[in-house]
């Protein structure tokens, strides 16, 4: 029982070593697994000012974010998705002046990722996923992308001040 306590330890030690040594050079840090994956395994994620998000479904046409901000200073963000609903769920970081209820959804149920800025791949229902962003000023949408979910309510407008 011990070993598998030490190897357990281990595996996290060395996960949070890889997220903390990885390349400066990448905009995003994402901590879960990759999209389609769905593990939504959690690791530490680098410093930044936190955002809780929590992803609901309240019907099987309706979901729901609830964020703990929508407006944060410019520099690092550090975003956690709790997904509290019954089914898949990401978060989309979009910097667009567009209005957040007005995007275009394309004929694949979905709004165009082209201005994404990072994101929180396919989280699992009941599983946590996490990334940090460097944003800077201006003015944001995030959404859930999956199909229908942003036609469905999971969207909001999120501003980064100067």
């Amino acid at each position: 029982m011990k070993r598998r306590a030490m190897r357990s330890a281990a595996v996290v030690a060395i996960a949070f070593l890889a997220v903390a040594c990885g390349s400066s050079g990448s905009k995003a840090t994402p901590t879960t697994a990759p999209s389609g994956g769905g593990g939504g395994v959690t690791v530490p994620a680098a410093d930044g000012t936190p955002v809780a998000v929590t992803a609901s479904d309240q019907s099987e046409t309706a979901q729901k974010f609830d964020f703990s901000t929508v407006s944060v200073a410019a520099g690092k963000v550090t975003f956690t998705l709790d997904n509290k609903g019954n089914r898949q769920h990401e978060l989309i970081v979009l910097k667009t002046d567009e209005t957040f209820d007005a995007l275009k959804v394309g004929a694949d149920n979905k709004v165009s990722e082209d201005a994404s800025v990072g994101e929180i791949p396919e989280t699992d229902a009941g599983k946590t996923g996490q990334v940090t962003l460097d944003l800077k000023p201006g003015k944001y949408v995030l959404v859930c992308n999956i199909e229908k979910h942003y036609a469905q309510g999971m969207k909001i407008a999120f501003t980064v001040t100067g």
